[in-house]
């Protein structure tokens, strides 16, 4: 975080280091590069109002980003605090902010303000009479902080900002500082109607608020710390860019939100889809909704966007919702509103997650007559948010409460809540109506199975395995796979991929095993293929698809009746051998079904039924790669066909011609396989 280099405030320069595209890494990690790749065209790129970022100034009292960057092509900047030269803090913010590489990529106004002219004339106006100024712009970004400042001054600055938000509904994204060990910065870090914002590793300053409203939690949630370096100045614009891209689609049809609807309902559905299952320490309780050193957790823009997506679920006692959603309602003085939801039988236990978001009341007024002064004040009201199991549309027994006392947010997390109906009650034990944002999160179902168990080498028939999905299926899902068993890709089978995509608008998706065909006796061999652990849904670990590649019918009868050393002799398990000398090569014992290596007398037997010379034995039943032929002939020079009768374990091959209409009458068997 980059301190702001004002009087109430020393200067301690960031680290510098040149500006660099921003890596993929950190988009990953939000679940950014996921949701592009699912969501597409449809995903705005940046929210019409435009931006606004702060920054404090540099050594040589710079604050601006290099405008000149091919990074930031399609911004129209407007330098609001007085000429600037380039600024590298700045431009590291802007790159993880509203570059090219960024959530919010596109044409957008950037306002560029420094942080002592946006705290008084700029924008603030802190310690004058006047009202903050406008802000046209939707998402304001702060990655500087001050700790200088005398604690009333600073309580007018949270009430002064407050107030703007809560009045012309822009949202507003500060930085906590660097180092654990330190104490919340007073600003921008302790205010109500702002997403206040640290680093996933924890080196940041966390815990309860001291100013304006004790034992509040901050943060409110955390980002990865990776680009460029270990900052909370580039976490807390990745956060920004993430907001800034909920807002654009938030305040477009079909939503239409305005006001102060806009910041409440961005900060619950980034709350709600805030992960915490990469945060091995994260815990809250009852009273306290927060974890004290992570908020609500690792920021993940694509929950928060599919949560939104799922759309506005008004409050009902006779509508079920969907394993996602959100809402911006008015709650009644000392009343309550339910919301029931679902969570689809048959689907494993999913992480839940439901955050609730609500403005203080901030007052103004001046007094004192030739020596006026403005003072500001503040009512907030008090709700708790509970989790219920469900009948149908009555409530059952409460399975979780968030019941802070203080704070301007309440959050429930289950880390695995099995399928069933339930309901979230948000009560408003105020004597005032209030407005509030409500969002949860939980992840869709997937399961497999083996709908065609088997594949075989003979014919090139494929296994079938299935994937099937539960919940929105308006995009598309992508399914990564661990796959495993005792075929090796690529030698048994055509590789699969490590990820498949179920398409929008199907519910299951099937992948298809084909084997490669050999001459190499190897037996039976399986695929195994599960769903693998993913953020993005659900799945039984316990459960995966197996499929056996059947070996060719021959290689597999030598893959039996050969050891290792054998197979690897084609004079002892080929297919013209005879390794045991009994004049009957490996083929004829196997369609024979006798022992390779064992000699056998008399394997066929000679008979005459009705009159008829015929050979008897038998029959393999296998053997499916092979074709049985016999011939007849009276000068062992022409032959001819002879019938041949087959059961499921025996084989006759019969002369047409009787023996008392010939002479000599000669029969031989063959046998061939492709």
């Amino acid at each position: 975080m980059h301190p702001s280099r004002s009087k109430i405030q020393q200067a301690v320069l960031c680290v510098a280091l040149a500006m660099a595209t921003a890596a993929a890494d950190w988009r990953d990690d939000i679940g950014f590069t996921r949701l592009q790749t699912i969501a597409g065209a449809e995903l705005p790129v940046s929210p019409s109002p435009g931006l606004t970022q702060v920054e404090a100034f540099d050594a040589n009292n710079n604050y601006t980003p290099d405008i000149t960057s091919p990074l930031f092509a399609g911004k129209t900047f407007t330098v609001k605090s007085g000429a600037s030269g380039t600024s590298g803090h700045a431009s590291k913010v802007a790159v993880n902010f509203y570059a090219a590489t960024s959530q919010l990529p596109g044409i957008a106004a950037v306002d560029l303000y420094n942080a002592d002219d946006w705290l008084g004339a700029g924008f603030l106006k802190r310690k004058t009479l006047d009202l903050p100024g406008t802000e046209f712009r939707a998402v304001q970004n702060h990655s500087w902080i001050s700790t200088g400042m005398e604690s009333a001054d600073a309580a007018e600055a949270n009430h002064r900002l407050d107030y703007a938000i809560q009045n012309q509904g822009f949202i507003c994204v500060v930085g906590q500082n660097n180092d654990a060990s330190n104490p919340l910065p007073q600003l921008l870090g302790q205010g109500y109607h702002s997403i206040s914002v640290g680093r996933s590793d924890g080196q940041h300053s966390a815990g309860f608020t001291t100013l304006d409203g004790p034992g509040r939690i901050k943060p409110d949630l955390v980002a990865p710390s990776a680009f460029p370096d270990d900052r909370t100045s580039w976490t807390t614009p990745m956060v920004a860019g993430a907001a800034g891209l909920l807002h654009a689609k938030l305040a477009a049809a079909p939503y239409s939100l305005t006001g102060a609807n806009l910041p409440r309902v961005v900060k619950a559905l980034l709350m709600a889809g805030a992960r915490k299952d990469n945060l091995a320490s994260w815990s809250n309780t009852s009273s306290r909704p927060l974890d004290l050193r992570y908020g609500a957790g690792n920021l993940n823009v694509h929950h928060a966007y599919l949560a939104l997506r799922a759309g506005s679920a008004a409050a009902s006692s006779s509508i079920s919702h969907g394993i996602r959603g959100w809402a911006a309602e008015s709650v009644g003085a000392n009343s309550s509103k339910t919301w029931f939801f679902t969570i689809p039988a048959g689907a494993p236990a999913t992480p839940f997650c439901a955050a609730l978001a609500w403005h203080r009341v901030v007052t103004t007024s001046t007094s004192g007559g030739r020596n006026q002064t403005r003072t500001w004040d503040s009512t907030l009201a008090d709700l708790d948010l509970r989790l219920y199991q469900a009948n149908g549309f009555t409530l059952g027994s409460e399975i979780a409460a968030s019941l802070s006392a203080v704070d301007n947010v309440e959050l429930i997390h289950q880390p695995a809540l099995p399928p069933g109906s339930y309901a979230i009650e948000v009560q408003n034990t105020s004597g005032t109506a209030t407005d509030i944002a409500l969002a949860w999160h939980s992840l869709p179902p997937v399961s497999i199975a083996a709908t065609q168990p088997l594949a075989s080498e003979i014919d090139g028939r494929q296994a079938i395995i299935t994937l099937i999905r539960g919940g929105d299926t308006t995009l598309p899902l992508q399914v990564p796979l661990s796959i495993g068993g005792s075929a090796v890709a690529g030698v048994h089978y055509q590789p699969l991929p490590a990820t498949v995509t179920i398409p929008a608008g199907q519910s299951s998706l099937a992948i298809h095993v084909t084997p490669i065909a050999d001459s190499l006796a190897q037996g039976d061999r399986s695929v195994t293929v599960a769903v693998a652990a993913d953020f993005a849904l659900v799945r039984n670990p316990a459960q995966a698809a197996v499929v056996t590649i059947h070996d060719k019918p021959f290689d597999a009868w030598r893959f039996t009746h050969f050891s290792p050393t054998e197979l690897a002799n084609p004079a002892i398990s080929g297919e013209n051998a005879d390794p045991d000398g009994d004049d009957l090569d490996n083929l004829i014992e196997y369609a024979l079904g006798l022992p390779p290596e064992s000699p056998s007398s008399a394997p066929a037997a000679m008979i005459d039924p009705d009159g008829h010379l015929a050979i008897s034995g038998t029959r393999n039943p296998d053997a499916e790669d092979i074709t049985w032929h016999a011939q007849v002939s009276g000068n062992l020079t022409t032959w001819a066909p002879a019938q041949i009768l087959l059961t499921a374990e025996n084989f006759t091959a019969r002369d047409p011609i009787p023996i008392d209409d010939a002479d000599h009458r000669f029969i031989r068997l063959k046998i061939t396989r492709p």
